[in-house]
């Protein structure tokens, strides 16, 4: 590609990115009732948001195009997308200072609403994003956090805090780096300035069972069993910095960490009647997906489940024939 070209192109990008922060500013107006005005961190932040979440749609398609159960489903384009629900997320997201072009920061996953007959576009905050998030907002902002992941061959020893340790520790050696064995568990330190607050926190095998359990699909636990384990242990460990409701963006934080529950809490129910998961296969664009990752054959089992009980499979919605791009994306 020429530089002029890929100047033309960075440069339209740019408009259109712009574009989208505009439409999500008189979105969030239209559904709050209420001015919103970023600054320009705020706007780069929403701008790549947009950037990140066109990429992904993208991908989506082309996985929709190629997969022969979705050729009737409507394409996955900015014309079928929910913006209002979109816009809202992307502000709480933008507030928290979360950067979409930051990997395992957001993961933008489309749904299929039969509702409304768009797609929802989930945006997941991935565990880099969680620790981000966790640590700006704390009453008192932690040193440092240390995550490990524990195998059987390893040294691991809780030092927890009694009448006679004041501050809570661990000791932990890799005897063997090339010969460790499995997993076993896994742990995070939170480190603060003042050591008597550090706290150890220990992930269980049983945990990681509970957590893959709860994805819905052992595929993508499959095939990345470590980085799924890691995240695991990230998310359990952040999970015990205490926030601070006076800041600012508390509110942010508090609309996002009810959507991340929600989620989590209906993972069982996949197969609801108005919600209909795209998200197929081993994606590695979706890494931290654990609650939406389904595998290539989860519609197969889901009308086997439906032929048991007697009900009729929900007909696939239509869609438009054409990728057409919405006129304040042009």
């Amino acid at each position: 590609m020429s530089k002029d070209k890929k100047k033309k192109e960075d440069t339209r990008e740019l408009q259109v990115s712009e574009r989208f922060v505009q439409k999500v500013a008189q979105q969030f107006e239209a559904e709050v009732g209420q001015e919103l005005d970023f600054n320009n961190y705020e706007r780069t932040l929403a701008q790549h948001l947009f950037l990140h979440t066109d990429r992904q749609l993208k991908e989506y398609e082309k996985k929709r195009q190629k997969n022969p159960k979705k050729q009737n489903q409507a394409p996955i384009v900015w014309n079928n997308v929910n913006m209002n629900k979109l816009a809202l997320d992307a502000v709480h997201r933008v507030n928290l200072g979360l950067d979409a072009l930051i990997e395992n920061h957001v993961h933008p996953i489309p749904y299929w609403n039969s509702a409304l007959e768009k797609y929802d576009v989930s945006l997941q905050v991935g565990y880099e994003g969680k620790a981000y998030y966790r640590q700006d907002l704390a009453v008192d902002p932690p040193k440092n956090v240390i995550y490990h992941l524990v195998y059987e061959n390893d040294h691991f020893k809780p030092l927890m805090k009694s009448a006679n340790r004041e501050v809570e520790s661990y000791e932990f050696e890799i005897k063997d780096p090339f010969k460790r064995g499995k997993v076993i568990g896994g742990f995070g330190y939170i480190v603060w300035d003042d050591p008597t607050k550090n706290k150890l926190v220990l992930v269980t095998a049983e945990e990681f069972d509970q957590a893959e359990k709860l994805a819905g699909s052992g595929e993508f636990w499959n095939n990345h069993p470590l980085k799924m384990k890691y995240k695991t242990v990230v998310n359990r460990t952040v999970k015990h910095i205490p926030v601070d409701p006076k800041k600012v963006n508390y509110r942010s934080f508090a609309y996002v960490e009810s959507q991340e529950g929600e989620l989590e809490a209906t993972t069982e129910a996949q197969d609801n009647a108005n919600i209909k998961d795209i998200a197929w296969g081993d994606d590695d664009n979706v890494e931290d997906a654990e609650f939406t990752e389904i595998e290539e054959d989860a519609e197969e089992k889901k009308e086997q489940k439906t032929t048991k009980s007697k009900k009729e499979p929900e007909p696939t919605p239509p869609g438009p024939s054409e990728e057409e791009v919405p006129p304040y994306y042009k």
